[in-house]
């Protein structure tokens, strides 16, 4: 078993509080700009970006590290502004469930930052990720988790999860795309073992880890202090117990 919030109070994490240089003067890009240095990206690689908004990492990337971006959004809106803001970058209309516009193997690495949380099919994403990467490509995830989640809740998420995925559907409700339970996420938050789990069941090795919780503090006291609601947080139950992290994994 997988057992990655050990691992991210060892090296990886021990390591990264050392390396503070690797962050930028602009708070928005403090994790990615460490994502992009422990995944060691070279100039030219491709990147998808999934859940891009207006393209935001998407320019970070192509200006600091000269990556190649491609990014898809559910969101029109962001898609319109980012593509005038930004008319160089390739913005597309996409799902990060549903990647068939990109063939198998194109992929030096995917992002996914702060959207897993809240896709409604998490293992589907998850596989695409994994099929759209090159071998040894890297994936990075950087989202909200539980911080001390206890044994008998884990147990009764799986439990749950089981539960679910044991019901038979009826004729035409695979349209409705419903929420699918899962046993590595609960009220918009991972779990991090069984994440760790599912990664590796995938063919993903975990590579790098940081737990990012100090920034997601900094950044919920600036939100509440600008007067600004973000709709993740506010949608978080439980917030005293929710943490950030950012990790890489690699496709075998």
């Amino acid at each position: 078993m997988t057992d990655l919030y050990r691992f991210a109070h060892t090296t990886a994490y021990t390591e990264n509080k050392l390396n503070r240089r690797y962050r930028c003067l602009d708070p928005e890009t403090l994790i990615t700009r460490s994502a992009a240095e422990a995944a060691g990206f070279k100039k030219g690689d491709k990147i998808l970006d999934v859940g891009c908004g207006r393209g935001e990492t998407m320019r970070f990337l192509t200006d600091e590290y000269g990556l190649d971006c491609v990014g898809v959004d559910m969101n029109l809106r962001f898609i319109e502004e980012g593509s005038k803001a930004n008319p160089d970058l390739d913005i597309r209309l996409g799902d990060g469930e549903f990647l068939d516009d990109f063939s198998s193997k194109t992929f030096d690495g995917v992002f996914m930052e702060c959207v897993l949380s809240v896709i409604n099919m998490p293992d589907e994403a998850l596989h695409e990720a994994y099929c759209v990467l090159k071998k040894g490509g890297r994936l990075i995830l950087s989202d909200l988790f539980h911080i001390t989640p206890e044994k008998n809740f884990i147990k009764a998420v799986r439990i749950e999860a089981d539960r679910q995925a044991m019901r038979k559907h009826k004729e035409g409700d695979c349209e409705e795309r419903t929420a699918k339970a899962v046993d590595f996420r609960h009220d918009g938050k991972f779990i991090i073992g069984p994440l760790g789990d599912q990664l590796e069941e995938m063919g993903f090795i975990i590579t790098h880890f940081e737990d990012r919780t100090e920034d997601l503090t900094q950044y919920m006291a600036e939100t509440i202090l600008d007067g600004k609601e973000d709709s993740i947080i506010c949608n978080v139950k439980n917030k005293k117990n929710t943490g950030y992290f950012m990790l890489v994994a690699q496709k075998r």
